[in-house]
């Protein structure tokens, strides 16, 4: 069983949040578009004090959507607080920032936070997006078990 959900695929994004002048970064690829109208995505958040109090209903962050043969993901590896510090980056109208090596963003905002297992599970809508590149493919996340997120 671990190993059939393992070879579910996801796009592998860095998802910014902000409170104040803190920023925080985290790798994750377990994304999936939710809604058309109006646009939505749910996203698979771990339990951990450091990333739940940043989703909470009406917080905003970004989905930095990364391009695959760019290795931005080795700055937001476990324990990496000078993320920010090594890429370039701008700031959104909701305060939190935009990796300019992304591929594309989405603006979005928590509607709802559902507890599911070991994570929860955030839908937010997407206030605004665009593709930062236009050419380039999607990195993507490829896993050997579903043990592993």
């Amino acid at each position: 069983t671990e190993q059939a959900l393992g070879r579910i695929i996801g796009s592998l994004c860095v998802i910014t949040t902000c409170q104040g002048e803190t920023h925080q970064g985290f790798l994750t690829s377990c994304i999936s578009q939710a809604s058309l109208n109006p646009p939505g995505l749910m996203i698979a958040i771990p339990k951990k004090p450091e990333t739940e109090e940043y989703f909470d209903l009406e917080s905003s962050f970004i989905v930095n959507i990364l391009k695959e043969g760019r290795n931005v993901r080795r700055h937001f590896s476990a324990g990496n607080s000078s993320a920010f510090e090594a890429l370039e980056t701008e700031t959104a109208a909701n305060g939190c920032l935009i990796l300019t090596q992304a591929l594309a963003y989405l603006e979005c905002t928590v509607a709802q936070r559902v507890d599911a297992g070991d994570r929860w599970l955030v839908y937010a809508l997407v206030n605004q997006g665009e593709v930062l590149e236009g050419t380039g493919l999607t990195a993507i996340s490829y896993r050997s078990s579903g043990r592993q997120i």
